[in-house]
């Protein structure tokens, strides 16, 4: 049997843009920075009345769905109903493309926050947006303060609000799955919420890593059963990161037969 490090988990390239992809980026490309300012606007509007960030979710839910539109991506959503409503959960996902956020926020039927990296709460405009809407910064820059935003960041997981996490940590620019960091599933253990495992298939052959080409294309969206982490201590972590990591294999394997 192979171990983690040797199996080859690795989502299809990209194929090489053609002369109609640059033509509809031309235009598609001027279209999203339009639907970020007239979305990121009405969002700041309402977070005036809205201090839970519901609202502000359908803003960006709105947004998330014009860009994946516009960008030619057909999303495709399997396992939406492992998804209780009114439940907290944490969102483990593969990171392969800029796509993925559309992807995710715009198809999932929950109420999202992006945990990420304190220092992009700071960029004008983007940071304004993310600390009105209520998303989760994580300060790394020591030991103390990560433990510290992990603590506060588990308080934001109640009343069906939900916490989306990228375990590799940035985005695949090879195509394979690499190894998790710990701090998605610190952060479920913290708020004792489940974890569900995504795995997006298509996002890196629609806008591959370091490009700004479109190619539509289809989007699929694995949704695995929500892994219970109740009454499990960091000594359990490890054997979380495997069932992750082997739920997404498993759509991943699936990938590379087609």
């Amino acid at each position: 049997m192979m171990t983690e490090e040797q199996e080859v988990l690795r989502l299809p390239d990209p194929a090489r843009p053609t002369l109609l992809n640059y033509l509809h980026s031309f235009i598609a490309i001027p279209l999203i920075y339009l639907y970020t300012i007239i979305m990121g606007s009405l969002s700041l509007t309402l977070s005036l009345y809205d201090p839970g960030g519901r609202r502000q979710h359908w803003c960006a839910r709105v947004w998330c769905r014009l860009i994946a539109r516009t960008a030619g991506a057909r999303v495709r959503v399997y396992g939406a109903e492992h998804i209780r409503p009114n439940t907290s959960y944490v969102f483990l996902s593969t990171h392969q493309s800029y796509m993925d956020i559309p992807a995710m926020l715009g198809y999932l039927p929950a109420q999202l926050r992006i945990a990420a990296k304190k220092i992009l709460f700071r960029i004008p405009f983007m940071g304004w947006h993310l600390w009105r809407a209520g998303h989760i910064p994580i300060d790394r820059s020591s030991t103390q303060n990560a433990v510290m935003s992990m603590q506060r960041a588990a308080s934001y997981l109640k009343q069906g609000i939900c916490a989306f996490v990228f375990p590799e940590g940035t985005r695949s620019r090879d195509g394979l799955l690499h190894r998790f960091k710990k701090g998605g599933f610190k952060l479920a253990l913290q708020a004792q919420v489940p974890i569900i495992p995504i795995t997006i298939i298509g996002t890196r052959r629609i806008l591959p890593p370091d490009s700004i080409i479109f190619r539509p294309g289809p989007i699929d969206m694995y949704v695995d059963e929500p892994i219970e982490t109740a009454g499990l201590t960091d000594d359990e972590i490890e054997a979380l990161m495997l069932r992750v990591r082997a739920a997404m294999a498993t759509h991943i394997r699936a990938s590379q037969r087609d």
